[in-house]
């Protein structure tokens, strides 16, 4: 950083795929993320409400039980909507270098399939500019 950036917050979005019923996208996993090697926030991105959406998703893998892949809960993300970031404060930071770890357990490959998690993320804040 260049100069310091006062009431840092990282806008931060984040989405498990893949790996069918047993994969990243189907089963809660925690991001974990670390400023300069020290513990910022952990949590578990889920979404419930994906069922509310099956009419955006007529398509989307229905099954012979009357289920639709767009009913299934799932690792921050629903067919058919936005992701919305998670806001996580970092407080003042310094001018110069700093360093960001997010880690996410990653699922097994399910036969042809892998999980996968799709992450981003911005440092907002003020300067003196």
């Amino acid at each position: 950083m260049k100069e310091e950036v006062k009431n840092a917050t990282l806008r931060y979005i984040t989405t498990g795929h893949g790996g069918w019923g047993n994969g990243d996208e189907f089963v809660p996993k925690a991001n974990t993320i670390f400023l300069d090697n020290r513990l910022v926030q952990s949590f578990v991105p889920w979404r419930t409400d994906c069922g509310s959406y099956r009419l955006y998703n007529p398509a989307s893998g229905n099954f012979d039980n009357g289920l639709s892949s767009s009913d299934l809960s799932r690792s921050n993300w629903c067919p058919g909507t936005v992701t919305n970031p998670n806001y996580i404060p970092l407080g003042n930071l310094k001018a110069g270098k700093h360093t960001i770890k997010v880690t996410i357990p990653q699922g097994e490959n399910e036969g042809s399939s892998f999980s996968s998690w799709n992450v981003s993320g911005v440092i907002i804040g003020n300067t003196n500019k």
